[in-house]
């Protein structure tokens, strides 16, 4: 019988989640080595004999695939993939397979309508008033959704989970795409430059790539309207995060609304802890229930297939 040794590597605080993954393809089929906080799946006893890596945030590259000559299939039970050099994958037969369940572009498009509302209601500063038992005085500062503009980069599946689900909000929305998508009636097509000097709020929802790392530079955010609200649920990079401590953008922007950072967890001596008008929160806000256990049950089944030698139900087929 052919035993498949598997390598399943991820951070100590993706622990539970591994143990059950392991657990869920446990057989006499397997040898699973569970290994947290590597730097490089090359650390791992045995690596040069492993066939199946499961990656959590464990970057592996070219070299690291040819320590490994019989590795032939590399996944990671989760959306998002930096570190796993997917077209050397390709070029040495390896099959890659990532988490790509609609629970996820779902829980993150729902998260995005929050942290909108959340923002233009001014839900904390509401909380914060009953907490110290005192009244609002002045006029409201809460902002209706309607009649905003959202300015939309990317139109990746998260994208277009949100543009459905702004539907019936009577917003604008504008959409910056690399490349042309299909005209529809949901959405303007404009450049990045003019959506960023037109919406009320803008979203970067796209992967970091050399060509997204801090897309959102200080001028670019400087650009922005006026109290404009920025919310960053895709990559913490594509925006300049020193660029946002900076007292003349942050008093430029509106809320600064982030679940993503270069450094995860924030660094408790990070600035942007002590934005005047911020909404953080630490790369959690879309983990659902539901997004979670779709993710598990694709886990499981890629690796399963890859086991068995069969198509992973979630693999990426070369040059895509």
């Amino acid at each position: 019988m052919n035993i498949h040794k598997i390598v399943i590597a991820g951070p100590p605080g993706a622990q539970t989640f591994l143990e059950r993954l392991a657990s869920a393809v446990a057989s006499d089929k397997v040898r699973i080595d569970l290994q947290f906080g590597l730097s490089t799946p090359t650390d791992a006893p045995g690596w040069s004999e492993t066939q199946i890596l499961v990656s959590f945030g464990v970057p592996c590259t070219g070299a690291d695939m040819d320590a490994a000559p019989r590795l032939k299939a590399i996944i990671t039970p989760s959306l998002g993939y930096e570190g796993i050099d997917v077209e050397a994958a390709h070029s040495r037969g390896i099959a890659f397979a990532n988490g790509r369940v609609a629970e996820n572009f779902e829980s993150v498009a729902e998260a995005a309508v929050l942290f909108m509302l959340t923002s233009l209601y001014r839900l904390r500063e509401a909380e914060e008033r009953l907490r110290r038992d005192e009244v609002r005085t002045g006029p409201p500062r809460a902002r209706m959704l309607k009649g905003k503009t959202v300015g939309i980069i990317g139109h990746g599946n998260i994208a277009k989970a949100l543009i459905e689900r702004l539907q019936g909000w009577e917003t604008r929305i504008l959409l910056c795409n690399r490349s042309r998508v299909p005209p529809s009636p949901a959405f303007e097509q404009c450049d990045l430059d003019t959506l960023v000097a037109q919406s009320d709020l803008v979203l970067p929802l796209l992967p970091l790539t050399p060509g997204t790392d801090k897309l959102l530079s200080r001028a670019r955010l400087l650009a922005m309207k006026p109290g404009a609200i920025l919310i960053n649920l895709s990559r913490g990079a594509i925006v300049d995060e020193n660029a946002l401590a900076d007292p003349e953008v942050t008093a430029h922007l509106g809320t600064i609304a982030l679940d993503v950072f270069v450094t995860e967890p924030l660094p408790a001596d990070s600035p942007l802890r002590d934005l005047p008008d911020q909404l953080l929160t630490n790369h959690e806000i879309s983990h659902t229930q539901e997004n979670l256990g779709a993710l598990f049950a694709m886990a499981v089944a890629n690796v399963e297939a890859a086991i068995a030698g069969a198509p992973m139900p979630t693999t990426f087929k070369a040059g895509s």
